[in-house]
């Protein structure tokens, strides 16, 4: 058994996870991985439950992470090295976290992992959470 990581983002409408694509999980084996897409967005990438991430120009299952361009401010990080620590850490918790669930970002009920409470007080913070089809 492994553990679980859950997103649900507002998508700016408010009203919580109650939405297509409003609120994801995944099981930490599915992490593939962090990538600053622009200076104010990173995706976070999981292996498709469908299982075509290459075919078909899909590519799996992501959570767009908006957030403050910070790479050329003295004395911090961009958002992007942020989000993939906390990510690391969580896709590594272990041995004895089978079967939890880890909520990675909550926008709606202000649940933010690790460095992401941070990077939730960014102006304009959103989450998008895309499902490969």
């Amino acid at each position: 058994m492994e553990h679980y990581l859950y997103f649900a983002g507002i998508n700016g409408g408010g009203g919580g996870a109650d939405g297509s694509e409003q609120a994801g999980l995944w099981p930490a084996s599915r992490f593939i991985g962090v990538e600053p897409i622009s200076a104010t967005t990173t995706g976070i990438y999981f292996r498709s439950a469908i299982g075509n991430v290459d075919g078909g120009g899909g590519a799996g299952d992501k959570v767009v992470v908006t957030h403050a361009d910070t790479h050329a401010t003295a004395d911090s990080y961009h958002r992007a090295k942020m989000i993939a620590e906390t990510m690391c850490e969580l896709a590594n918790a272990g041995p004895h976290k089978a079967g939890q669930t880890y909520t990675v970002i909550d926008d709606d009920e202000s649940i933010y992992a690790g460095n992401l409470k941070t990077v939730s007080g960014d102006a304009g913070f959103d989450i998008v959470i895309t499902l490969d089809s």
